[in-house]
């Protein structure tokens, strides 16, 4: 069964209306249209509601770069280092930023003037039964302590809704299944960022 979502906005007068439809077909959550037409101005704001659908991908294809987040590097409960996936847990910074739909994702992080690659997860992480939304990356072949430290997290596309296991060994079997197919999606993207930029750059939608 799918369930079809249309957003339709004008959100300001001019010489071409913001107006985008788009549907989501349970359970991948990905639209199927996008933009049918868009200022300038305004694609901040679609790109903010597809990317609260958890489209990022497409959110960053309208924006020219992938979506991101920026904060500090905080403390958490040391699960993902038990299951061999230690992580980087974000406490975001202060100004308004646009925040994905709860789920895991594909992405790299930059952190020390070096990217990284990496899986993302956000929300309450219904395993450990937990309440309050998170954001965490684990980042491929790294292992430095960098807590305190600013970073930034880039999505480049959504790989799964956040599920409950039944246990801790399913749930770090799922992880090296997300492992693989974040590394598949990697190689797909084949993005190689300077370390001088701060954001990672993407073909445009319509370009």
């Amino acid at each position: 069964m799918q369930r079809k979502y249309a957003f339709l906005e004008r959100i300001s007068p001019g010489p071409i209306n913001f107006l985008f439809i788009f549907t989501v077909a349970a359970p991948k959550g990905r639209p199927e249209e996008i933009m049918e037409k868009t200022t300038e101005n305004q694609v901040y704001a679609g790109a903010r509601l597809l990317a609260e659908s958890g489209a990022v991908r497409e959110a960053g294809r309208l924006l020219g770069h992938a979506v991101f987040v920026e904060g500090l590097v905080v403390e958490g409960n040391h699960i993902g280092r038990t299951l061999g996936y230690p992580t980087a847990n974000l406490r975001l910074a202060g100004h308004e930023q646009i925040i994905p739909a709860q789920g895991v994702y594909v992405g790299m992080v930059k952190v020390g003037g070096h990217w990284y690659e990496s899986m993302v997860n956000i929300g309450i992480r219904p395993t450990l039964d937990l309440e309050h939304v998170t954001i965490e990356a684990h980042l491929f072949d790294f292992n430095e302590d960098i807590y305190g430290e600013p970073i930034s997290i880039h999505f480049l596309d959504r790989i799964r809704d956040e599920m409950r296991f039944p246990s801790l060994g399913a749930l770090k079997d799922q992880l090296q299944k997300d492992r693989s197919e974040s590394l598949q999606r990697l190689r797909a993207f084949n993005l190689q960022p300077k370390a001088a930029e701060e954001i990672i750059f993407l073909k445009k939608e319509g370009n």
